[in-house]
């Protein structure tokens, strides 16, 4: 009976990994947009889905708590999170102020399972001016450049999910079932494919034994930094 004790054990962790993803024990965090940077003491309002193995955007029935906190080294923050409808979308809302300036990193923990996002830090800055207008636009007249395409790719690639199932050498970031679909470091495709790919993964046939890669909605804001990101050579892409 003793030598039977390893395979039974081998063979309930087999079953009970197969259950946990037939039951739905998996989801993308997929966060709708990211600050170039941001201002000390400005409320952040960030929207995210959680969709439930890629495809199904979880909402209010699903009765998910997600929690919104941010750190800079030692220092943690706690924003406020909540499910979010209108029409055509579903999913998720949170605000988060960042008490001083720094780069602060974002997590989104979905309250579904180990489902998060984490996202890459970005620079909050202090400004003494009024804004007027966008975030975005006071953020300009204080001399802060926008991301290239490369970079907003880069981070993309957290704040839409990528991470979920995919590694990714210049993103810090380890997702729930990172080691279920291939690395993608050094892996080069056509811009062209890419994008037809990344707009309708069914394109590719599914291989027998592996899962297909769900259709994430992406929009072509998000796709063409992510082509430029993933096309980039590394050290184009660098921090």
């Amino acid at each position: 009976m003793k030598k039977l004790v390893p395979a039974v054990v081998g063979v309930l962790l087999l079953a009970s990994t197969a259950a946990y993803s037939a039951f739905g024990g998996w989801a993308v965090v997929k966060v709708s947009k990211i600050p170039d940077a941001w201002v000390a003491g400005k409320p952040l309002q960030l929207s995210w889905q959680v969709r439930q193995h890629g495809v199904r955007p979880m909402g209010p029935e699903d009765q998910l708590h997600p929690t919104l906190e941010a750190r800079s080294g030692s220092r943690v923050v706690q924003g406020t999170a909540a499910a979010y409808v209108e029409e055509g979308w579903t999913g998720f809302r949170g605000t988060i102020v960042f008490p001083t300036t720094g780069d602060w990193q974002v997590t989104i923990n979905s309250g579904f399972g180990g489902a998060r996002a984490v996202l890459v830090p970005w620079r909050v800055v202090d400004s003494v001016r009024t804004i007027r207008g966008t975030v975005e636009e006071h953020l300009a007249t204080l001399g802060i450049p926008r991301f290239s395409e490369v970079e907003r790719g880069r981070r993309l690639f957290a704040a839409q999910g990528c991470v979920t199932c995919h590694v990714h050498r210049d993103v810090d970031v380890t997702g729930q079932m990172s080691t279920v679909g291939p690395e993608l470091t050094d892996r080069r495709l056509p811009a062209d494919y890419l994008a037809k790919f990344l707009a309708n993964p069914s394109i590719k046939p599914q291989t027998a034994g592996k899962p297909q890669m769900p259709n994430l909605e992406l929009r072509e804001k998000e796709i063409v930094p992510l082509i430029a990101f993933l096309t980039a050579e590394r050290h184009a892409a660098a921090r």
